[in-house]
């Protein structure tokens, strides 16, 4: 995946995450106070807040079938969600409590950081492999020093076992 598709769909889970977290503000607080579809769907009791974890659920799904995520990271998306669904259950304080949290805000912030993090590897990565190509001379084929990266399902890994596979013998 390039870095312009990875920063679109970031951009569209990033849109989807306002919408359901942060797309309206409350009157006369200059625009401090935001809230989101789910906010308004869990003002309804206990099937509004079951709705919400629905739709949350969603998101999170979104985000998993896009990038590779660590388990560490899937951990803390569960949990975010999970205080907002127990802590919503609370009348009118689990409400307050939903617009503040923003628990799709906090997930779509740990996989962009999770993707900063990444790049900034890859960049490592990169410099070091061209610094260790570059000393080693023309001995050295440059496949030996591409790092091996992860796919997702797909075509993707068709094309790269094509390409690592030995050339046929005659």
């Amino acid at each position: 995946m390039s870095e312009k598709e990875v920063d679109k769909r970031l951009e569209r889970l990033r849109i989807t995450a306002t919408w359901l977290d942060a797309c309206m503000t409350v009157p006369c607080t200059c625009n401090r106070v935001k809230f989101g579809v789910e906010s308004l769907v869990g003002l309804v009791p206990v099937i509004g807040d079951f709705a919400g974890i629905i739709m949350a659920l969603v998101f999170i799904s979104a985000i998993f079938g896009t990038f590779h995520t660590p388990a560490s990271i899937k951990v803390q998306m569960f949990l975010n969600v999970a205080l907002d669904f127990v802590v919503g259950l609370v009348p009118l304080l689990g409400d307050i409590f939903d617009i503040m949290f923003k628990a799709n805000m906090r997930n779509m912030d740990l996989i962009e950081s999770h993707v900063r993090s990444i790049r900034t590897s890859m960049q490592a990565v990169e410099m070091g492999t061209r610094a260790t190509a570059a000393a080693d001379g023309p001995k050295a084929p440059v496949s030996a020093y591409i790092p091996h990266v992860p796919i997702k399902k797909g075509a993707g890994r068709k094309i790269l076992e094509r390409v690592a596979a030995p050339a046929p013998t005659k």
